[in-house]
């Protein structure tokens, strides 16, 4: 998908289930993911911030959230916890440029079913993404 200000990502509401939410405030990376993500052959809406990303999930549920750590207002964590106590069994793959200490990313096991480190390795996130999907949805291999 290419996008332009005449073209402007799909709404969760218009894509059905299941869905991928994609949510990161770097524009550049967000197009990126969800350019990723759908020649992969998933069906993806994406949030420009975490607060976006809870008035999209409330209007339609998505099968996995992939989300980025560090946002402003409401964070990639804030959001996961907010979809914990809501949503706990969507999946959540953080994608992050943050350098994560061991203790952090035990901390975050609970949290985030998966996390990624900025670059992404690709075939990684789109085997994890693969296993989450509903076949019906999964990509060709």
């Amino acid at each position: 998908m290419n996008w332009n200000a005449a073209s402007p990502p799909p709404t969760a509401a218009s894509l059905g289930r299941p869905y991928v939410l994609l949510v990161d405030d770097h524009l550049p990376t967000l197009k990126r993911l969800h350019n990723v993500v759908e020649l992969a052959g998933h069906r993806c809406a994406s949030a420009g911030s975490a607060t976006d990303a809870l008035s999209t999930c409330d209007s339609c549920r998505p099968q996995v959230v992939v989300t980025d750590l560090a946002m402003p207002n409401l964070d990639g964590h804030g959001l996961a916890r907010w979809l914990r106590d809501r949503y706990p069994s969507v999946p959540i793959i953080l994608v992050t440029g943050e350098q994560l200490d061991a203790r952090t990313r035990d901390r975050f096991r609970g949290t985030f079913t998966a996390v990624f480190s900025k670059p992404v390795d690709v075939e990684q996130f789109l085997d994890k993404l693969d296993r989450l999907m509903p076949a019906a949805s999964n990509r060709a291999t």
